[in-house]
C-alpha cells in the first residue's frame, strides 16, 4: 500500500514538472512581431502609399476644429484620397480606379495596402440567411 502511494505521488511529480516544461517550451520557443515604427512612421506609410511623389495635392480641405487634412488626386480614371491627422499621427488613405473592382485602403494601424472589403462576399449571418 505504501509502495503504491509513493509511486502514484512521484508520478505527479513527474507529471506537473513536464507540465511546466511545455509551457516554458511553448513560451520560449513562440515567434512575436514587435513593430518597432512609431504611431507617426505608420501613418506617413500608409499617406506615402497613395501620395508616392510628394507633389502638391490637386484639391486639399483643411478641417481647422479637429485639424484634419484631405488631399486628393486623380490620374485619368485612378483616385486616391488620403486623410491625415499631423496632430495624434492617424492617417488614412484610399485608391482606386473609377468603374473599377474594389478600391484598396489602409490606415495608421494599418498601414500596407490591401483591399477595403474582404474579396469573397459570399457570407452567411445569423442576420443574413441567404449565401
Amino acid at each position: 500500500m505504501r509502495a503504491s502511494i509513493l509511486i502514484l505521488a512521484g508520478l505527479g511529480v513527474v507529471c506537473a514538472g513536464l507540465g511546466g516544461c511545455e509551457t516554458y517550451r511553448g513560451d520560449r520557443y513562440s515567434t512575436r512581431y514587435v513593430d518597432v515604427r512609431t504611431q507617426k512612421e505608420k501613418a506617413a506609410q500608409c499617406v506615402a502609399a497613395f501620395e508616392p511623389n510628394g507633389q502638391a495635392p490637386q484639391i486639399m480641405t483643411y478641417d481647422s476644429d479637429t485639424k484634419t487634412e484631405v488631399h486628393m488626386n486623380t490620374d485619368g480614371k485612378r483616385v486616391d484620397v488620403t486623410a491625415q491627422n499631423a496632430e495624434d499621427n492617424t492617417a488614412m488613405g484610399m485608391g482606386g480606379k473609377v468603374g473599377g473592382r474594389i478600391p484598396e485602403a489602409c490606415t495608421d494601424a494599418d498601414p500596407i495596402p490591401g483591399s477595403a472589403l474582404p474579396k469573397d462576399r459570399r457570407y452567411k449571418t445569423q442576420w443574413n440567411s441567404q449565401h
